[in-house]
């Protein structure tokens, strides 16, 4: 039996690798600098695994592996990793590592785009377990209805999660590069990972590149509303399918109804108009859930059936996720880009109609700390009627002229009649609760967690009857 020990193993993602590897026999080790937080960390424990804590090069002859897979995390002075390449031991990043040992004899469905990828994949990885294709997918959130965010299946179809940033410290291909895609998904491309990428033009390349991977006999589903995806597909030389709202794409939203606890929408496809209904808010996640629609009609799914899956779907953790709804509605998302921020609250206050939206913004990826979308952000936030702006971790380590400016962030939406302050975090839920009122919604906005905050603030709302 081959052992392979993952580096990092408490990410989401390298959970998920973990979980598909053991589901192929192998044995499977793993180290992590801390304790993993949840919900990898729930995973792991029902996965039979327990992480060493902490990087030494003992650890490497301790569980002697015949591979090593490092994650994206990790960087090239890390001890184990020293260890390995001294004993020769193969490196591999987190998506090689699917390359080599998930993907082969499966056809690839990948999803790719700036924004929506997770939502996407899940409903693509839930509606085919719904239509008993038993696939296997790798998606970067939990899925509600498993607890889980992968499944080894049986079945020809493998969904991938196709992130386009840099693989390992010794791999600076895109992720989405190493995941032979059969079919696609784009659900569009904006300028995004300016750490990665120094302008628009390489982020396109990056994608255009993806494209290219795709065979003559595959397909590719994209939003021909948007002007990234279509630059995107210029060169392509598989089939391509369109999907948006311009009546002149193979498959059209023509109406969308948004309902307290869903959305309702009318879908011309090819062949037949039909409306159908999906549990998930927003404009942008009836157009999500029409790119998995026309994939799988693609495909040869039968349209029934299939809108009929979708409508089942429950939903990925810390997406659109309400924490808590009583006379005070929380909810929680991962949205972090302005533009995921923008439509994120739009479609929240179309559908919920809250007294007043409350926002808890973390910028907590490397993007999002950079002044680069700092008007777009002041434009994004001031959708709110109160926001809070947390501080994140690792502010001071980008250069002070590249930093996002929240003292001047904060000052502009005061200015335009939004107040918003800056906060630590510390006693955040109880400042939330002196302030909220029955009717109002409360919106969490990071690619982290706010950790207790979540907690305090619903147990402070449940002691006020709100």
């Amino acid at each position: 039996m081959k052992s392979i020990h993952l580096l990092g193993i408490g990410g989401i993602g390298m959970v998920a690798l973990a979980g598909l590897l053991k589901a192929r026999g192998f044995e499977i080790t793993g180290t992590e600098a801390t304790t993993p937080y949840p919900p990898a960390s729930k995973v792991l424990k029902d996965l039979g695994i327990e992480p060493i804590l902490g990087f030494r090069e003992e650890n490497i002859d301790l569980v002697k592996p015949s591979a090593v897979v490092v994650g994206n995390v990790i960087r090239a002075d890390n001890p184990e990793v020293k260890r390995a390449r001294k004993l020769g031991l193969p490196l591999h990043s987190m998506p090689s590592a699917l390359a080599e040992w998930i993907l082969p004899d499966k056809k690839s469905l990948v999803v790719a785009g700036t924004h929506g990828k997770t939502t996407t994949t899940a409903l693509l990885a839930h509606t085919l377990e719904a239509l008993s294709s038993e696939p296997t997918y790798l998606v970067g959130g939990i899925l509600r209805s498993s607890g889980l965010n992968f499944r080894y299946g049986d079945g020809p179809f493998v969904v991938l999660e196709g992130d386009e940033y840099d693989s390992a410290f010794f791999d600076k291909r895109p992720k989405f590069w190493h995941y032979r895609p059969w079919a696609a998904i784009l659900t569009g491309v904006e300028y995004d990972h300016a750490d990665i990428y120094p302008d628009y033009g390489s982020l396109l390349s990056a994608f255009r590149g993806f494209v290219g991977l795709i065979p003559r006999e595959g397909v590719l589903v994209f939003c021909g509303d948007d002007p990234g995806a279509r630059e995107a597909v210029l060169e392509s030389s598989c089939r391509l399918i369109s999907y948006g709202k311009d009546p002149g794409n193979d498959y059209v939203l023509e109406a969308f109804e948004p309902q307290s606890s869903g959305s309702t929408m009318r879908v011309k496809t090819p062949e037949s108009r039909l409306q159908m209904r999906i549990p998930l808010f927003g404009e942008h996640n009836a157009l999500n859930a029409l790119a998995v629609m026309a994939l799988l009609l693609e495909l040869g799914f039968s349209i029934e059936d299939t809108t009929r899956a979708l409508s089942t779907f429950q939903g990925v953790l810390r997406r659109q996720e309400v924490l808590y709804r009583g006379k005070v509605t929380v909810i929680d998302d991962f949205a972090h880009h302005p533009t995921a921020v923008r439509v994120t609250l739009s479609a929240l206050r179309e559908a919920l109609r809250p007294v007043r939206l409350f926002v808890c913004f973390e910028p907590r990826t490397n993007t999002s700390k950079r002044g680069i979308f700092m008007a777009e952000y002041m434009k994004s936030l001031a959708l709110a009627d109160r926001v809070f702006i947390k501080e994140p971790p690792g502010l001071e380590r980008i250069p002070e002229e590249e930093r996002l400016d929240l003292g001047g962030l904060a000052n502009e939406l005061n200015n335009k009649g939004v107040p918003t302050s800056i906060e630590t975090g510390i006693h955040l839920g109880e400042r939330l609760a002196e302030e909220l009122r029955a009717g109002d919604l409360v919106v969490f906005m990071s690619s982290a967690s706010f950790g207790e905050v979540y907690s305090e603030l619903i147990e402070y709302l449940k002691d006020r009857g709100l």
